[in-house]
């Protein structure tokens, strides 16, 4: 049976769900504040600069006349901060308002934070309680915990492939390998990420728009990595200006011809000695920028790339019950274990029904592979 803590922070978990894809480089947080079995006041970050969600709580309950807390609890899904940024330590207003009990979901990965915030309510006497539904919290701020130990952008890997690991036929056609369940899925993940990208290849055969079409949302920034390969400006999100738009390359001027109807940025990266751009480099780039975390939509040697660089923190592979054979397209384009015993592993596996299609998903564990 669940207890009243797991009840409310699985309420302060929806809340925080709102801001995913919206308050980078900040992480998404919920909060809920309840006394004797009610709820006093609610909140959620909405975006950098503004309001932590425990001040949003507090405010929300201020607007009903609420402004005693005296036997209040605070439940928060992730540790409150305890540093100046663009906003006070929500530590400092939690002691302020004179809350009795404070629930965490987890701490704070962030080492500016990490427990100093737990400390400090501690020391001002107030009831601390931590890890309740923390893998959900973890799960929550996936992207910013990658961002704030490695200084890099988080990588979600996703693609749709027939039951013989398909994600085109022959001739490089793949509409549609996955149902139209899936393909909403698919949008609801660009929502939730700061930024969809895919490489050179991707863009020339399926002139995709990169957009949030099937679902109510807001559009992610799209990225090209073209590498050494020059690129049409006719390209859909070349000219539709419906989202901040990067093309990222080594070459001065990377169009064949002509220049972009709509705004482009153009970031020249410096190539490794093959001629290619480091992933590595470009997460580290993107993370500089405010972006902390990439949706990997193709093509399949982009994908493989990011997989055998150890770049790769999540995989979302869609499952379709359709058979193409040999001549199909792979969706891993690079050799990644050469035996079965080297293969690497999802890890935290989750299973999902989409339409007719299964979606997995995991984090890969790369611990059978030498750090590059």
């Amino acid at each position: 049976m669940m207890n009243l803590d797991e009840k409310y922070m699985r309420l302060a978990l929806l809340l925080g769900k709102k801001g995913l894809g919206r308050t980078s480089p900040n992480p998404p947080v919920g909060a809920i504040i309840v006394r004797n079995d009610n709820i006093l006041g609610k909140g959620w970050h909405h975006k950098s600069g503004m309001a932590h969600a425990e001040i949003e709580a507090i405010e929300n309950a201020n607007k009903k006349g609420i402004t005693d807390f005296n036997g209040a609890t605070m439940y928060v899904t992730l540790e409150p901060c305890c540093h100046y940024g663009k906003t006070p330590p929500c530590a400092d207003r939690i002691i302020k308002e004179r809350f009795s009990r404070v629930v965490i979901g987890t701490i704070d990965p962030n080492p500016q934070v990490s427990g100093g915030g737990i400390e400090k309510l501690k020391q001002a006497r107030i009831k601390v309680t931590v890890g309740v539904l923390e893998k959900q919290a973890l799960r929550l701020i996936e992207h910013f915990k990658i961002y704030s130990r490695l200084g890099r952008a988080y990588v979600a890997v996703k693609f749709a492939e027939s039951l013989d690991g398909k994600i085109a036929a022959g001739d490089g056609s793949s509409k549609w390998i996955s149902s139209e369940t899936a393909r909403k899925f698919a949008h609801r993940l660009r929502n939730t990420h700061d930024a969809v990208m895919v490489g050179a290849k991707t863009l020339a055969v399926d002139n995709p728009q990169l957009t949030v079409r099937h679902i109510k949302g807001r559009n992610p920034v799209r990225i090209v990595l073209a590498g050494k390969n020059t690129v049409y400006a006719h390209h859909k999100i070349f000219e539709d200006n419906l989202a901040r738009t990067i093309l990222i390359t080594p070459i001065k001027n990377p169009f064949h011809s002509g220049k972009p109807d709509g705004n482009v940025e153009i970031w020249n990266l410096k190539p490794k000695p093959n001629g290619l751009i480091s992933i590595g480099s470009v997460l580290e780039k993107l993370a500089e920028n405010g972006i902390i975390s990439v949706l990997l939509e193709g093509g399949a040697t982009l994908i493989g790339n990011a997989i055998a660089e150890s770049l790769a923190d999540r995989i979302y592979a869609i499952i379709a019950p359709k058979i193409i054979g040999s001549s199909g397209i792979s969706s891993v384009g690079v050799e990644i274990a050469p035996e079965i015993t080297s293969a690497l592993d999802l890890i935290n596996v989750e299973y999902r029904k989409l339409g007719t299609d299964i979606l997995i998903t995991g984090r890969i564990s790369y611990r059978k592979v030498a750090k590059m």
